[in-house]
């Protein structure tokens, strides 16, 4: 794989089987994303992000074949970190008008699971409910939402186009779905996106009430 990881490998022949063009990007004295991938309309940036095994995992793991209980996790947090240290190759480039992308891959097994929940946690917080009490003694529902560990706001994380998550049944069959961010500055059409990914997902304002006073906590999942 000439030194490229797992999932830069996987992308590359993604896009290769989609007819995308992708340009791996050299190392420099910057840090820089991980491809130019040009789309009808213009190029965007992707910065490629693996979550690989570590001791818990293995632990799990072994576990899981042992009392074969399906046992497995949304590794939120470890999304979240992989949106930290992807994000300030693609701040730059957004800064210079190129919308980006951050693709992750589960590369830690089958006790991990990277779905619309894990993207969204990582993405806006921990789901929480509301309640109030009125002055009549009452307690009542005012809605659900997102609490603590948001990393994707409106004032943080512009420069994210949207965070995606490949994966891969096999070398030859892949599917990267994309989560558009609600609050980029660059938003990428979901067209322009429609060549590369196999499903698109967009969000109301995760963190502003609707009309009704709840939250929206899960994606809307496009048709293009």
């Amino acid at each position: 794989m000439s030194g490229r990881t797992i999932s830069e490998f996987i992308f590359e022949q993604h896009c290769a089987r989609r007819g995308v063009d992708a340009r791996r990007i050299p190392e420099s004295t910057h840090r820089e994303p991980d491809y130019e991938v040009y789309l009808e309309g213009g190029s965007i940036m992707a910065e490629i992000k693996q979550m690989d095994p570590n001791e818990r995992d293995r632990t799990r793991e072994l576990k899981r074949n042992e009392e074969d209980d399906g046992m497995a996790v949304a590794p939120a947090d470890r999304v979240r970190g992989m949106l930290a240290s992807g994000y300030p190759q693609l701040k730059r480039y957004a800064k210079a008008g190129c919308p980006g992308i951050l693709v992750t891959y589960n590369n830690a097994g089958h006790v991990n699971y990277i779905d619309d929940f894990t993207v969204t946690k990582a993405m806006f917080g921990s789901p929480h409910v509301a309640f109030s009490i009125g002055q009549d003694g009452i307690l009542r529902f005012r809605g659900h939402g997102f609490g603590g560990g948001r990393r994707v706001t409106r004032n943080t994380c512009r420069a994210l186009s949207a965070l995606c998550v490949l994966t891969a049944a096999s070398p030859s069959v892949s599917e990267l779905h994309a989560y558009h961010n609600p609050y980029a500055d660059l938003p990428i059409d979901p067209i322009q996106l429609s060549v590369l990914a196999d499903s698109q997902y967009v969000y109301d304002d995760p963190h502003g009430l609707s009309q009704r006073g709840s939250f929206k906590l899960m994606p809307r999942r496009l048709t293009v």
